[in-house]
């Protein structure tokens, strides 16, 4: 009987590119991908264009999900982030057609023995989008969801999700 498929996510906050890409590559992924709307960052080495041809010198796809992202609407309205989240998670009730396109994205790669991983900015994933996509995601698949680089000293904690039927 095969594994489930393991989900991964990392941030990139207080990161280095090159620690950045050796996360990656001792967890051997093979696709990174990008929900960030606008894959634009101050942080150098994040940018779209730059990121991608760093990954690609290690062996790692590339791909923009910019359809998973957080709308700039929503992070410029809210007053927190707890808010931000909020309104991110009631968009994605309301528009089911983001989990599905992120469903068959990520579908089609595990189904093709990849290893996939998330990236946005925020280092830990309660405090960031890719940590409400990916629960959507997964109450509706089999699989885990593994949040890489949270530091157990900081947040007395790592993030592992085990794995949920899916829904018919």
């Amino acid at each position: 009987m095969a594994s489930a498929p393991v989900l991964l996510t990392l941030g990139y906050q207080q990161r280095a590119l090159d620690e950045f890409l050796g996360m990656l590559v001792n967890a051997s992924v093979d696709v990174l991908i990008d929900v960030r709307e606008t894959a634009w960052s101050h942080k150098p080495g994040f940018s779209k264009s730059t990121l991608a041809c760093a990954l690609e010198k290690r062996g790692i796809a590339y791909v923009h999900a910019r359809f998973a992202g957080n709308p700039k609407r929503f992070r410029e309205s809210a007053e927190s982030q707890a808010e931000c989240l909020r309104l991110y998670a009631e968009h994605l009730d309301a528009d089911g057609t983001i989990i599905e396109m992120f469903d068959e994205l990520v579908g089609r790669l595990l189904d093709a023995g990849k290893r996939v991983c998330l990236t946005c900015f925020e280092r830990d994933p309660d405090d960031c989008h890719r940590g409400v996509l990916v629960e959507r995601w997964r109450e509706g698949r089999y699989g885990t969801v593994l949040h890489l680089g949270v530091d157990r000293t900081a947040n007395g904690r790592r993030r592992v999700y085990p794995a949920s039927k899916r829904s018919s």
